[in-house]
């Protein structure tokens, strides 16, 4: 059991890891980059290529089913984020947020429980993606408005404006990535414990 939650922490770990990298794109690159949707699918392209490896330490796969996954997470991811950024640039932020997760998921939960025979029910799979992915997100954005010293959290550091902005983004990749880890996770490893019935298909 120990090495469970060993190998549990280190994918959580990686996958932090390489959502820094991924909003290191918006941190280091974001007055290079010329449009806000190039800058949206540079931090995406980081996911589709390293998202995958960095969870398979934790997952229950067997190796032969672990390069079908890194396809798997990287097409469900793919989705995810046309969704995510077509809620975001249409609708007004905070609800376009929330629906673009909650359709970008249930299409990553659809397509990871399709391609890899996970017995987790669809539902249970939305709520638990839902779930980690949301507190993830919205401590990191909780982290990036203290950080800055704004809200109920603020902070006053005594740093350059320009350090404080770029630790602030950074903080929001640390918090997301381990919400998304911990859903994926949970959600692999219930479906292995999860009996194979037609209640598992809704």
């Amino acid at each position: 059991m120990n090495g469970i939650y060993a190998r549990t922490a280190l994918s959580v770990l990686l996958f932090s890891l390489v959502a820094v990298l991924s909003f290191s794109v918006w941190a280091f690159g974001g007055r290079l980059i010329p449009s806000e949707p190039m800058m949206y699918a540079g931090c995406a392209v980081v996911f589709l290529g390293l998202g995958g490896a960095a969870l398979l330490p934790g997952l229950p796969f067997e190796r032969k089913e672990k390069i079908r996954f890194c396809i798997a997470f990287a097409v469900s991811y793919l989705i995810y984020a046309v969704i995510w950024s077509v809620a975001w640039f249409t609708i007004p932020k905070t609800f376009g947020e929330i629906m673009g997760s909650l359709l970008g998921l249930l299409a990553f939960s659809a397509l990871l429980k399709k391609w890899m025979r996970l017995k987790l029910s669809l539902l249970n799979g939305l709520a638990l993606l839902f779930l980690f992915h949301t507190t993830g997100y919205y401590l990191g954005g909780f982290a990036y408005d203290s950080l800055q010293n704004r809200g109920p959290g603020a902070l006053d550091l005594p740093w350059e404006p320009s350090t404080i902005r770029t630790v602030a983004r950074l903080s929001w990749g640390v918090f997301y990535g381990a919400g998304v880890a911990i859903g994926v996770i949970c959600f692999c490893h219930l479906s292995r414990q999860c009996p194979a019935s037609p209640s598992t298909q809704i």
